[in-house]
This record gives structure tokens, sequence and C-alpha cells, in this order.
């Protein structure tokens, strides 16, 4: 019985003597911070607000559109504006032209086609032309579509290419920038202009604010100059290579005169023609 006491004694005091072993602590490992991806504002996609609604150029009642043209011969302003839109046989805007620096206002009808711009009047020509034009250019619709509406656009995903036709109402003076004579259009003159765009968006700043995603889109007008000489009339055809940029649904933001050039006695010579367009002011009608 003592021996068993004695053993049970033994294993008591083993027991208090042992020594606890705590477990192993390990480090907490720190979880990743999410990253913070910026937030993308997409684009919205336009929405005409009515027949005459081309992307390229919007005209709904009560729009307004303020550019200043820079060229060799200074500064000038011109402003544009739709006064009304209406339905008759087809569907017609009524835009008026304001030209400031010779203080002279045109107004005239402008027939759109499912959303497309038909026979807008070359307004854009005359401002660039504004240092060498007596008068506008007077000019009536011949073929093709001035400005394609939304639908064809988005049906070729903002590419394309197109052309329009025009011809001289009367004969226009335009002075010789190469000096010398000076060139006439004459009375039911081709004025031929085409246009280009694969799409290109760019970010342009001018007076009216920024835009950084304008569709950019190349532009030639060419037509048939006469110089009359003591020797009688000699023909030459100028073309002018223009790069324009729009925003969609407000218009035309930008224009650049790249080059110009005169085909005359069977050889090509440059003119030496500076002009840029900028769009001043847009307002919105309703």
């Amino acid at each position: 019985m003592k021996r068993n006491l004695s053993l049970f004694l033994l294993l008591v005091l083993s027991a208090c003597t042992m020594t606890t072993t705590a477990p192993p602590v390990v480090p907490a490992t720190a979880s990743p911070a999410p990253t913070i991806l910026p937030t993308i504002t997409p684009t919205p996609t336009p929405i005409p607000n009515g027949p005459c609604d081309s992307p390229l150029l919007p005209l709904t009642a009560g729009n307004a559109w303020t550019y200043r043209v820079t060229s060799a011969g200074g500064e000038s302003l011109f402003d544009l504006r739709s006064l009304k839109v209406e339905e008759k046989a087809n569907i017609i805007a009524t835009v008026e032209f304001t030209d400031r620096k010779n203080n002279v206002t045109v107004t005239e009808p402008v027939v759109c086609v499912d959303g497309g711009v038909e026979n807008f009047p070359l307004f854009v020509v005359s401002m660039i032309f504004s240092d060498y034009l007596e008068e506008d250019f007077n000019t009536y619709h011949d073929t093709g579509m001035y400005a394609p509406s939304y639908q064809l656009f988005l049906e070729n995903d903002w590419t394309m290419n197109w052309e329009v036709n025009y011809l001289t109402e009367d004969q226009a003076h335009v002075k010789n920038p190469l000096g010398g004579q000076s060139l006439y259009v004459l009375e039911s003159s081709f004025i031929d202009l085409s246009f280009a765009t694969d799409g290109t968006r760019e970010a342009v700043t001018v007076p009216a604010g920024e835009y950084p995603q304008v569709l950019k889109v190349q532009h030639t007008f060419s037509f048939p100059a006469t110089l009359f000489l003591p020797t009688g009339t000699a023909g030459s055809f100028i073309t002018v290579y223009v790069t324009q940029w729009y925003e969609p649904f407000v218009g035309l933001v930008r224009a650049e005169v790249d080059r110009t050039t005169i085909f005359f006695s069977a050889q090509e010579m440059e003119m030496p023609i500076v002009s840029t367009v900028e769009m001043v002011e847009f307002r919105k009608g309703e």
C-alpha cells in the first residue's frame, strides 16, 4: 500500500514540475489593400433632336454659332444661326449667315433628307477665303449630301467618304494670292467638295472651350478660275486642302487650311493662303 501511495505522489510531483509549452505564435499576414481603379465615364452616345440634326451640322431651331477667322489680313468674325425648321414638301431649315467685317447678312433655305443636310450654303468656303473674296460665293446645290445623317455615321462606324457638288449662280471675283491679275469664278462653274474621316478623335481647344474628342475630317474643295489677260483669257484650277474638326451635335469647331494649289499653264503651283476658322461661341437652341 505504501509503495502504491509513493508511486502516486511521484506521478503528481512529476506532473507539477513539467513545463507547459505554449503553441507557436503565427504572425498575422496583412491582407493586401484592394486596388482602386479610376472611374471611367463613358462618352454618352449623342442622340439627334430633330429632322435636321446631322452630327456635323445640327440645325435645331435656335442653334447659333460665332466663328473667328484668322488669316494674313487679320481677324474677322462671322455668325451663323438656324432660325426655324418646318416641314413643307421637304424638311426645310432656314439659316442666317452674317459677315461682320463687311456688314453683310444672307438668309438661305436648307433642305434636310432623312436627318442629313443636303444643300447647305458654302459659308465655310467663304470664311476660309474671306481675304480674297469681294463677296461670298453665291451657289446652288447640284448633287450629293453636305452633311450625312447620324444613322449613316453609325452604320459606317464613323468612317466615311462623301462628296457634294455645287454650281455658282453669279460670277465671283477672287483676288490672286500670287499677285498679278485677279481670278474670276464664272457663272455656272462647278465647285466640288469632298470629305473623308477614318473616325479619328482628337482634343481641340478653341475660344469656345475645350473639346477632348472631336471628329477629324479631311476636306478639299476645288473650282475653276479664269484670268482675264490683255491677250485673252486663261483658265486655271484651284484646290484647297483643309483639316476640319467637328464636335458631334455641336458642329464645326475648327478648320485650318493645310495647302492650296493652282493648276495653270500645265503646271501646279502652291498658293500662300493661310486661314484658320475657330468657334468662339455655340448657343444651343430649344
